[in-house]
């Protein structure tokens, strides 16, 4: 059995109850319920361990408002603890890795270390942790902290995430020596206390726990801001954001891997599976008419058209830099979108045609959404299927990671051109409502990825380090440990520092 499975696209699942799109839950097809139901969950991790994915993603957020949060994701409103459910999916399931979420703003570091240790042993190293850093003030009041946002809790995550990797190799591998002839039970000299003291943590360590089967877990992250860069390169093995394009995915995976490499880190160890949504029918024109079926029951403003405000007060909070991505439940209207894409659409109402010489008149946002629509529903301002205004509001309301409608072929079709474009290494599917479309993509689009070559027809290795063909990090600790290496480099540029300059070559000379 190969520990290097041949390079294939990675798919991974990402698990929301209601699926990812907010008027999957309300489909006729979709069940009810089953938030809480732990044959629910397994069910969708069982279907995807079917089509050997490389990992089921546990996603978590630790909501304040459930109220006002359900006009955003309605999964936000009901959702199990991520460590408690993965350890039952343990139990469920024999070969997927498992991604359970935790933000380091409310977790400790040796709590997290020793949870994410135990499940990677009860696993059999089938464990990943999702670092998430968002901000929210709500939030945090549930956890008697201030709101600990801007780049505070990117430093703090930086100092959690070191602390958690040594503990995990704080008790070496063959620790437990048990040797019951000389009555001893450990090895002494494989236990390393951290006696961290750093600005955030104070740990001393050690983990009650042997180092995990992995060595480190993988560590899964999404983010694109130059601070998510920093960390990406420096800490983690998995990048899930979705940049629009293949030009643009392409670049950032680039400038990424040379970050990483500056840290000394293996480039090719740091993968980019960007979310997807793929929707599958027979036909195109099928799978376009379920994703305006889907964007027909989002919730939009009371008033549509101007949300009861004018055009100037929608330029204001159009200027606002936080008023940018998907539009929030409150500005769902097409006085928003007017502001945004520098063009007036109140006049066209709901239902109004885009001209071609009206959408000239669009700036770049405009545009891109155009383009969005146009790759998502093949309509173009006065082409064979024309673009009407709700389909401009739809689209900045669900604006994010790609969404792909046509057939099985089609969607592979666009996975494989990502794929082989260089702008991912695999992409975490998520289904925008259950259960019709996960089961679609499953029986129907990864049978065609297999036939191409392109993902597994079995598990090549046991662990999720291994489904993704990453090897096991090296240690802290010990014999030519991180540390020892780490002293060497340090010993060797303070030599050259000291080291007296070379005499200058005679002018003289031969």
């Amino acid at each position: 059995m190969s520990d290097t499975p041949a390079r294939h696209i990675h798919l991974g699942y990402m698990y929301w109850v209601n699926g990812t799109h907010w008027g999957g839950w309300r489909q006729p097809e979709a069940p009810q319920d089953g938030a809480f139901d732990y044959a629910y969950a397994l069910r969708a991790a069982q279907t995807v361990e079917r089509g050997k994915f490389d990992f089921f993603f546990l996603g978590d957020t630790l909501p304040g408002d459930l109220v006002q949060e359900q006009w955003i994701t309605t999964h936000n409103t009901g959702r199990l603890e991520p460590f408690t459910l993965g350890s039952q999916l343990a139990l469920g399931t024999t070969d997927i890795g498992i991604v359970v979420t935790a933000h380091p703003t409310y977790y400790d570091p040796y709590i997290l270390a020793r949870m994410t240790a135990s499940l990677d042993h009860l696993s059999g190293g089938r464990l990943a942790w999702n670092v998430v850093l968002g901000a929210n003030d709500v939030a945090a009041r549930n956890f008697s902290l201030p709101d600990l946002g801007g780049e505070t809790r990117y430093e703090r995550a930086d100092e959690f995430i070191e602390i958690v990797k040594r503990l995990w190799d704080s008790v070496e591998e063959g620790a437990y020596i048990q040797d019951k002839e000389a009555g001893t039970f450990i090895d002494n000299s494989k236990f390393h206390r951290l006696g961290w003291k750093g600005k955030h943590f104070s740990v001393d360590g050690t983990l009650p726990l042997l180092r995990p089967p992995q060595g480190h877990p993988p560590l899964l992250y999404a983010g694109a801001s130059e601070l998510s860069r920093q960390l990406t390169s420096k800490w983690c093995d998995v990048n899930f954001t979705g940049p629009k394009s293949i030009a643009d995915s392409a670049a950032f995976n680039a400038d990424v891997r040379a970050r990483a490499a500056a840290h000394g880190r293996n480039p090719d160890e740091v993968l980019f599976l960007p979310g997807v949504t793929p929707i599958v029918a027979d036909t195109r024109e099928a799978a376009i008419a379920i994703y305006d079926r889907l964007n027909a029951s989002l919730p939009l403003d009371a008033d549509p058209i101007t949300g009861g405000h004018d055009a100037a007060h929608w330029q204001e909070v159009a200027a606002n830099p936080r008023a940018g991505g998907p539009l929030k439940y409150g500005t769902r209207n097409l006085g928003i979108v007017s502001a945004r894409i520098g063009a007036d659409l109140t006049r066209l109402g709901l239902d109004g045609e885009v001209d071609a010489s009206h959408a000239e008149s669009f700036n770049a946002e405009g545009q891109r959404l155009l383009a969005q629509i146009a790759q998502r529903t093949d309509r173009t301002p006065g082409g064979a299927q024309a673009v009407h205004a709700r389909d401009l509001l739809y689209s900045a309301i669900i604006d994010g990671f790609p969404i792909i409608n046509g057939t099985a072929a089609q969607v592979a079709d666009f996975l494989e051109e990502w794929f082989d474009g260089g702008a991912a290494d695999g992409f975490n599917i998520q289904s925008p409502y259950l259960w019709t479309q996960l089961d679609r993509f499953v029986d129907e689009v990864v049978p065609i990825l297999q036939q191409r070559g392109l993902h597994r027809t079995e598990y090549e290795t046991t662990t999720f380090r291994g489904h993704l063909g990453l090897s096991k990090p090296q240690s802290y600790y010990g014999p030519g440990g991180i540390d020892e290496e780490r002293a060497a480099l340090d010993a060797l540029e303070q030599a050259s520092e000291l080291a007296p300059e070379p005499a200058a070559e005679s002018s003289n000379a031969q």
